[in-house]
C-alpha cells in the first residue's frame, strides 16, 4: 500500500517530541489528582480518612470528587417538585443529605490535600424531563438549568468557607474548585444525546451540546450567587470518543463534534446560521456578540477539562477523527484555540491556549477484565502518559481513576458485560489487593523514551518522585544494572522543585535496566524496573 509523505508527518513529530530534550514550555508544576467515588463519597467516615491517608502517601494533591445532585436532593424520583423547597438554600435540603460531602472537606482540609467538586447526574427526576417508554432515562434527561443552578448555589452557599451547619460544629472549610457535569457527551451522564430533526424524517439534531451550554450558565450563575467569583471552574468534563455515525437520545457524541455544536459552529467553525442556529438554541443574528454575551461562562471558564482515556491501547495511539485521547491532546487544544479566535475572545490569563485538566484516566487491566491490558502494560502505559502530559506546557493536571476497581456486574451473562459497565483502572483490586507494578509506577513514575540507544550514546530517563513535598529540594539516584547484574547508582540528580521531576541523561555501557531510587530519611523508595537494549555504535563513514 502506497503512504503518502503527509499522512508520516503526525507520527514524524511524534517520535521526535520524545527524542527531543524536555523544552522550557514542559508542564512542570501539573497536580496529581484522584478519583475514587466508591471509597470517598460512598463510604464511612472512617474508611474515607484511610483513603485519604493512603493517597496522601502516595504524593496526591487534589481529589476529584462527584457531587451527585440526586443523592442531596429531597425526594429524588419524585416527579413532583417538593413544595415551598429552596433549592438554592443548603439548610432546606434533608438534614443528613450534606453529610458524606461535609465529612471529605473536614478530612481532606486536616490532610492537606485540595478538592474538585464536579457538580453532576443523576439529578432528581423532578428536574428532568421523560421519554416515552424510557423512564430509565429519567435521571439525566434534559436536565432543568435553572433547577441546576439553585442547586450549585446551595452547594457554592455551603462551602464558602465558614457556612456553620445545622446540626452544629465549626464552619466547613471552603471549596474552591469546580467542574460542571460529568461526561455530558455521554448518555450515561446527559440525555438526549440527538432528537429528531423536525425539518427532515429521519434525520437528527445534535441536542446535549444546547442542554450542556445551559447547565453551564445555571451553574456558573449559582458559583457567582454564592461567592465563587474568582474560583477556578472548568467546563468540559467530555469523555474521549463518541459514536461515529449512529444517531440517537443514547447515541454518544464525539467531543470535537460537541465542543463545535456547544458554542454553535458546524463542522467548518462557522456559525450556525437559520433554522440549523434556531434548533440548537444559537443566535442567529449578530453570532459573535450575542453569544458571548448570552453565555460568559464558556469564555471565562479556567481551562477545560477532559478524560483522554485509551483504556486499553497505548497512550500514543491516535484515535479517530473529532475524538481525542492523550495521542492527539494537541488537536484538542487547536479546536479550543480556534473556537476562541472565531469569537474573537480571550483566552482566560492571556495565555495562547485554553489551559488542559485531564480530570480522569487510567487503564483496563486483565486481571480482571477480559480485554483489558497486563499489569505490566498497565504500569508502563500510565509512565508513558504522565510524560506526555508533563511535555504539553498546556496541562494542568492529570487525574488518576480508581484506587480500587469496580466491582463487576453479577447478573451479566458473560465476563466482558461484566465488566463492561465497569472500571477496572484501579492500583488495586476490588478487594483492595494491590496489583502488581501499579502502585509502583504511581508513586514513582519512569518513563525511558528511547529504550534502544546506540552503544556511546546518552539515553534519557524521566520520572517523578510524586510523594516528595512540592518545592522543596530532592535529590533522586539513578541506578543501572546490567542483564545479569546487580543495580549500581550512576549518576545523582536534584529533582525539579515544582512537582519533584527528574530528567537526565545516563551514558550505559552495556544493555540492561534503569530504575529511580529515593531515600526520605530511613526510607528507601524505588520506582520499577525499566529495560533497555543498546545497538552497536554507527560506523564511521571512511569516505574522505
Amino acid at each position: 500500500m502506497k503512504i503518502h509523505p503527509a499522512r508520516l508527518v503526525p507520527t514524524i513529530l511524534l517520535l521526535l517530541a520524545l527524542l527531543l530534550p524536555a523544552s522550557a514550555g514542559a508542564s512542570r508544576t501539573q497536580e496529581s489528582t484522584f478519583q475514587d467515588d466508591n471509597l470517598l463519597v460512598f463510604s464511612p467516615p472512617e474508611q474515607v480518612a484511610k483513603t485519604m491517608d493512603r493517597l496522601k502517601a502516595l504524593g496526591v494533591d487534589r481529589l476529584r470528587i462527584s457531587v451527585f445532585w440526586g443523592t442531596v436532593a429531597p425526594t429524588p424520583t419524585a416527579q413532583t417538585r417538593p413544595a415551598d423547597f429552596d433549592a438554592a438554600n443548603p439548610g432546606a435540603y434533608p438534614p443528613d443529605a450534606w453529610d458524606r460531602y461535609d465529612t471529605i472537606v473536614r478530612l481532606a482540609t486536616e490532610r492537606g490535600l485540595r478538592l474538585n467538586f464536579n457538580l453532576t447526574s443523576p439529578a432528581p427526576f423532578w428536574a428532568t424531563d421523560s421519554l416515552p417508554d424510557r423512564p430509565d432515562l429519567d435521571k439525566n434527561f434534559n436536565p432543568n438549568p435553572a433547577e441546576f443552578g439553585a442547586f450549585a448555589a446551595a452547594v457554592g452557599k455551603r462551602y464558602s468557607g465558614g457556612y456553620v451547619p445545622a446540626k452544629g460544629g465549626p464552619g466547613l472549610p471552603r471549596v474552591d474548585y469546580w467542574t460542571v457535569w460529568n461526561e455530558p457527551n455521554q448518555p450515561g451522564w446527559l440525555t438526549p444525546q440527538w432528537l429528531p430533526d423536525p425539518r427532515k424524517g429521519g434525520a437528527f439534531v445534535e441536542t446535549a451540546p444546547r442542554i450542556y451550554r445551559t447547565l453551564v450558565d445555571g451553574m456558573y450563575s449559582g458559583l457567582i450567587a454564592s461567592g465563587h467569583t474568582k474560583d477556578t471552574v472548568l467546563i468540559g468534563e467530555t469523555a474521549p470518543k463518541g459514536q461515529k455515525s449512529a444517531k440517537g437520545p443514547t447515541r454518544a457524541l464525539k467531543p470535537g463534534r460537541f465542543i463545535r455544536q456547544l458554542y454553535c459552529l458546524d463542522d467548518n467553525l462557522q456559525f450556525l446560521k437559520g433554522t440549523s442556529a434556531e434548533l440548537r438554541g444559537c443566535p442567529v443574528s449578530n453570532q459573535a456578540a450575542a453569544f458571548a454575551a448570552q453565555h460568559p461562562a464558556l469564555f471565562k471558564a479556567t481551562g477545560y477539562a477532559h478524560h483522554p482515556y485509551e483504556l486499553t491501547f497505548k497512550p500514543t495511539q491516535e484515535p479517530g477523527e473529532d475524538d481525542f485521547t492523550t495521542g492527539n491532546l494537541n488537536e484538542l487544544s487547536s479546536l479550543l484555540r480556534r473556537v476562541y479566535q472565531r469569537y474573537g475572545a480571550p483566552i482566560p490569563g492571556g495565555q495562547r491556549d485554553l489551559p488542559l485538566y485531564l480530570t480522569e484516566y487510567g487503564y483496563q487491566t486483565d486481571p480482571p477484565d477480559p480485554i483489558g491490558v497486563s499489569l505490566a502494560k498497565q504500569a508502563a502505559y500510565l509512565n508513558e502518559a504522565e510524560f506526555i502530559t508533563y511535555r504539553n506546557r498546556r496541562v494542568r493536571t492529570l487525574s488518576q481513576f480508581l484506587y480500587n476497581d469496580d466491582v463487576p456486574d453479577p447478573a451479566a451473562s458473560n465476563p466482558i458485560a461484566a465488566f463492561g459497565a465497569t472500571f477496572q483502572s484501579g492500583l488495586a483490586t476490588s478487594d483492595g489487593t494491590p496489583k502488581k507494578g501499579a502502585i509502583l509506577a504511581y508513586r514513582m513514575p519512569i518513563f525511558v523514551p528511547q529504550r534502544k540507544p546506540r552503544k556511546g550514546s546518552r539515553m534519557r530517563v524521566w520520572g517523578m518522585v510524586r510523594p516528595a513535598v512540592n518545592n522543596k529540594r530532592t535529590r533522586v539516584e539513578i541506578h543501572v544494572r546490567s542483564r545479569r547484574g546487580k543495580y549500581k547508582r550512576v549518576k545523582t540528580v536534584a529533582a525539579s522543585r515544582g512537582r519533584a521531576y527528574v530528567d537526565t541523561k545516563i551514558k550505559p555501557r552495556r544493555s540492561g535496566a534503569v530504575r529511580l531510587v529515593w531515600r526520605d530519611g530511613g526510607e528507601t523508595i524505588t520506582s520499577r524496573s525499566v529495560s533497555f537494549r543498546l545497538l552497536p555504535a554507527k560506523k564511521r563513514s571512511t569516505r574522505r
